[in-house]
């Protein structure tokens, strides 16, 4: 089956029907917008209360149109520019708006609505607009002016007292001559101690009769209050013992934290801490306060350990110990340990040149109160590198805490950088069972900082 199909002329015409396509996609995408309503009621703007009993409108942007109107609100009729209709007339450079008879009133409304056409393109499309004005119909025909100022009073922002200018400060449509509070805070002027600017709850701080919003002064001191480091004390001489910014004068509740709460009154006043949070209520906050339960067991614990280690680095340091196998002991009478402690011992077995096993025992060794009995042992290298861990747990008592405490560690150059503590406590205000505190980083002051998480086991 063959299927005819119409034929173009030529190219050519396809060419052209393309060249026309586009002119006409073109010319739609150019063509102005209709112009809006603000755009064409200008002269004068929508809304407008005419002083008179007439009044014209004069439209803009459509100079070049044709347009139909109405001034009663009904809708104009429009039939290709033919506007001879009803109540429809035909713009000719101004709309002439005038009271009716039996229309009475100060504010009688004139709704205005037109219509237009406008070329989109290549087509034309009908528009519409309207706008509403105001004339003044009363029986004089000018309009009652009571005040006699020359504005009528539909008009005068004060229609009972000349106000010529009609100034209005405070934009509230009362004139200023008539309006008895111009800040508009609830206060008459009269009894206001700051009439121009709001202040509501008429706060005067140095009862000088200004008030706070007005007076640049509050503390009658001679600083102004943006530059006086105490705007509500009087501080005359600006002076400032500590530096910091509050003058003397007003210093007295003191902030020393700066986290809202005066040192007298705050349970932790060096440390910020805004909540005021204090979980065992004991009137100290815990922000100041340090760890409890199993923390502050743990802590204990790394008070010892590394004072232990720094009196053994001391210790060996400055002695010149053999190499190979040695014992070596750390006694109350030539270290910081409780008199009466029994030994802490680190022994050292040297198995070649670079490496050797280091054990560190301890029976009831005593320092600053805390007591503990356990050994840790690891294979080091000659820069003092290498693990150091507990076979089984080291058993501790400070504080009136005890527990037990195992410990995988990693030391680099003699010191702690690496591994974890395994800690149980054995008192009730501690975690019901172990908790694991790992070595995560350090901190700015270069102190190990630690994460935290609870086990399932009393070791």
């Amino acid at each position: 089956m063959n299927v005819i199909s119409p034929k173009l002329g030529s190219t050519s015409v396809f060419l052209k029907l393309c060249a026309l396509l586009l002119i006409t996609i073109f010319t739609t995408a150019c063509s102005p917008p209709p112009p809006t309503n603000e755009q064409i009621f200008v002269n004068p703007s929508a809304g407008t209360q005419f002083e008179s009993d007439s009044g014209t409108v004069i439209l803009s942007k459509l100079s070049s149109q044709t347009v139909c109107y109405t001034t009663d609100g009904a809708i104009p009729e429009y039939d290709r520019g033919n506007c001879d209709d009803g109540t429809t007339q035909s713009y000719q450079g101004g709309i002439q708006l005038s009271c009716e008879p039996g229309e009475i009133g100060t504010s009688v409304s004139k709704e205005v609505r037109i219509v237009f056409d406008w070329e989109v393109g290549t087509s034309t499309r009908l528009e519409t607009r309207d706008a509403l004005f105001f004339l003044n119909c009363d029986t004089t025909g000018a309009g009652t002016d009571s005040d006699g100022d020359g504005i009528p009073d539909v008009n005068d922002n004060c229609p009972s007292d000349v106000n010529v200018n009609q100034n209005d400060e405070d934009g509230d449509g009362v004139g200023d001559i008539c309006d008895f509070d111009l800040d508009n805070d609830g206060h008459d002027d009269d009894v206001d101690n700051c009439p121009n600017i709001a202040n509501s709850g008429q706060e005067d701080a140095d009862t000088d009769g200004l008030g706070d919003e007005c007076d640049s002064d509050d503390d009658n001191d001679g600083v102004d209050d943006e530059d006086d480091n105490c705007p509500l004390a009087p501080n005359s001489g600006q002076q400032d013992s500590d530096n910091d910014g509050t003058g003397d004068a007003c210093d007295s509740i003191t902030d020393t934290d700066g986290d809202g709460h005066a040192d007298s009154n705050d349970n932790c006043p060096t440390v910020p801490n805004p909540g005021q949070e204090d979980e065992d209520g004991n009137g100290v906050g815990d922000a100041c306060e340090g760890p409890n339960g199993t923390d502050k067991f743990f802590h204990d614990y790394l008070d010892l350990i590394f004072g232990i280690m720094d009196v053994m680095q001391c210790q060996f340091n400055n002695c010149d110990a053999p190499d190979g196998l040695f014992n070596w002991s750390i006694n109350a009478s030539d270290s910081p340990l409780d008199s009466g402690s029994v030994n802490w011992k680190a022994t050292v077995e040297s198995f070649w040149s670079m490496t050797a096993k280091m054990t560190l025992t301890a029976s009831d060794a005593t320092l600053d109160d805390c007591t503990g009995s356990g050994s840790a042992s690891g294979i080091l290298n000659s820069s003092a590198t290498g693990p150091l861990n507990t076979s089984s747990p080291v058993g501790f008592i400070c504080d009136g805490l005890s527990g037990r405490v195992a410990m995988k560690l990693r030391l680099t150059g003699g010191g702690v950088t690496g591994g974890y503590y395994d800690v149980y406590c054995n008192e009730p205000n501690c975690d019901a069972t172990a908790v694991r505190f790992k070595i995560i980083g350090k901190d700015a002051e270069d102190e190990l900082v630690y994460s935290r998480e609870v086990l399932d086991t009393t070791l």
